[in-house]
């Protein structure tokens, strides 16, 4: 993505409503259809600080991005997120304020809530797969050991229903994802093989389980996995038969 377009999209969709942005300013005073209108970066910069009535959430992120130049830029603690535009949640909630620069952290909003003191700000709740990759090492800690309590105090009827639904649903997209994963290595190989198709299902069943933030996919045996790839196997070689 070009520099401009990022640098425009971090000041409009860079946060979340909890978090400092400038959207709601931006849509409403600096995007205008007229050729004079000035729709660079520089220019959108521009109206945003000469706004005379910008709200405060606007006045903190760019408060933000003018005092935390050196942790989003270069070798930055939020560079490479500043890139991405997920600069707010890098400087408010991934990042401890002591890894910041001084300059950053007096730029910080003052009380700003982080990890499980704002997703848990109005009460303990399981928290979303994208939340809990924002938390740091001991909320995690903390998060985890309240699941655990939590699991071992036992479930309604139907709540583990919802589970197993849950469960089988997660593991049928896992097989299909290995199907998948053996038919391209098939296709692909020179001289494809079972051997060949058991390598990519359990490569493919090693990257679901890698990616498994809620630990309900289990693991697959060697005997399901291997007989999964041989069924693949056997359908990939009967198309590529067909193709011929």
């Amino acid at each position: 993505m070009a520099p401009t377009m990022r640098r425009v999209m971090v000041l409009m969709f860079a946060a979340a409503a909890a978090l400092p942005s400038c959207e709601d300013d931006t849509a409403a005073h600096c995007l205008c259809e007229d050729e004079a209108c000035d729709m660079s970066p520089e220019g959108i910069d521009a109206c945003l600080n000469g706004l005379a009535d910008r709200s405060q959430s606007c006045t903190d992120f760019l408060a933000l991005l003018a005092g935390c130049k050196a942790d989003i830029s270069g070798d930055g603690v939020c560079a490479a997120a500043h890139g991405n535009g997920e600069t707010m949640p890098c400087l408010l909630q991934r990042t401890q304020p002591e890894a910041l620069s001084e300059e950053c952290r007096a730029a910080l909003p003052k009380n700003t809530k982080k990890g499980l003191a704002l997703y848990w700000a109005d009460g303990k709740r399981q928290l979303h797969i994208n939340e809990i990759s924002e938390l740091n090492k001991d909320d995690k800690e903390t998060y985890n050991s309240w699941m655990s309590k939590k699991k071992k105090k036992g479930k309604s009827d139907k709540d583990k229903e919802r589970e197993y639904a849950v469960k089988a649903a997660k593991r049928e997209r896992v097989i299909e994802l290995i199907k998948a994963a053996v038919s391209e290595a098939v296709s692909a190989a020179e001289e494809p093989s079972v051997k060949v198709a058991i390598e990519a299902a359990s490569a493919e069943a090693k990257k679901a389980l890698a990616e498994d933030m809620t630990g309900t996919l289990k693991p697959f045996g060697k005997e399901e996995l291997e007989n999964l790839a041989r069924d693949a196997y056997k359908v990939a070689i009967k198309g590529k038969k067909e193709e011929l």
